[in-house]
């Protein structure tokens, strides 16, 4: 559950958070917090997760034929 936190700071089970960060805790660990400290903490809504988008296929690199220095001096 994102939260962010509105308190100076606290300890958490993710360790110390200051006022002003958003972290990840559990539901049942926010709930216990904002039974104690109703206005340390405020839930923000969760984001639907995105598929990631397929990565575009490169183009095929074309190698430049080789001529040998032979063919080219040759009179």
């Amino acid at each position: 559950m994102r939260v962010l936190v509105k308190q100076r700071s606290m300890s958490t089970s993710i360790g110390s958070v200051k006022n002003g960060e958003i972290i990840d805790l559990p539901e049942a660990e926010v709930r216990k917090i904002i039974a104690f400290k109703p206005m340390s903490l405020e839930v923000l809504p969760e984001l639907p997760l995105e598929e990631p988008k397929p990565a575009p296929k490169k183009a095929a690199v074309k190698k430049k034929a080789r001529t040998s220095a032979k063919s080219i001096n040759k009179d």
